[in-house]
Parts: structure tokens; sequence; C-alpha cells
């Protein structure tokens, strides 16, 4: 094995896994409401993890650790988008009860062009 492929079939996957599990730090340390911005982007998480599982679960000609490190990416994911929507249903639920509306969310001011 060459070392390009080498680096091609080990070290991007890791790059993967420890990228996908920053997500799932900053799920559980971020506040509830940032997670996941700008809007939109939420399907996005849902098309990674389609794709990370159907490739782990059903990739039968691959490489054991191209299974792998796709199952570990499609649970990391799942934890992150898992622990995000539980603590905003509760943050949300919180600001309900104490009767305070939520903040609003700021949107940066949309650019006229000439």
């Amino acid at each position: 094995m060459s070392l390009w492929e080498a680096t091609w079939r080990v070290g991007a996957p890791l790059i993967v896994v420890v990228a996908t599990a920053s997500a799932v730090h900053i799920a559980f340390s971020e506040p509830p409401d940032k997670f996941s911005r700008p809007h939109g982007w939420q399907w996005a998480w849902v098309g990674l993890w389609l794709m990370a599982a159907g490739d782990a679960a059903f990739g039968s000609d691959r490489w054991w650790f191209e299974r792998a490190w796709k199952g570990a990416t499609a649970l990391l994911v799942a934890v992150a988008v898992t622990v995000a929507v539980w603590r905003r249903y509760r943050w949300r639920k919180r600001v309900r009860l104490a009767g305070d509306p939520p903040p609003p969310v700021t949107r940066p001011p949309r650019r006229s062009d000439p």
C-alpha cells in the first residue's frame, strides 16, 4: 500500500470521525439555541446519517475499516442530533413555563445589490 493510499484509506476517515466527535462535543457544550446554525442545515445531518449508516450496514463489498468508520460516524451523528434536539426541546419548554418569550433569532442584514 502506497503512502497516498494509506493516507486516503486511514487518515481521511479518522479526520471525519474526529470531526463528528467534535459535533457531539458542541451539542453537549454549546447553548441549545446555537446548534446547527444556520437554519435549514438540519437536513444535511439526516443525509450524512443516511449515507454513513447505509454504507456501514449494507456495504458488504467494502473493506472492514471503511464499514467501521462509517458506522462510528453514523452513531456519532445520531448522538449529536439527539442530544441537540433534546436540549433544545427542554430549553424551549423551560422558557415557555417561565412565561418569557424566547429570544428572537437574529439574522444578518440582507445585502442589497445596487
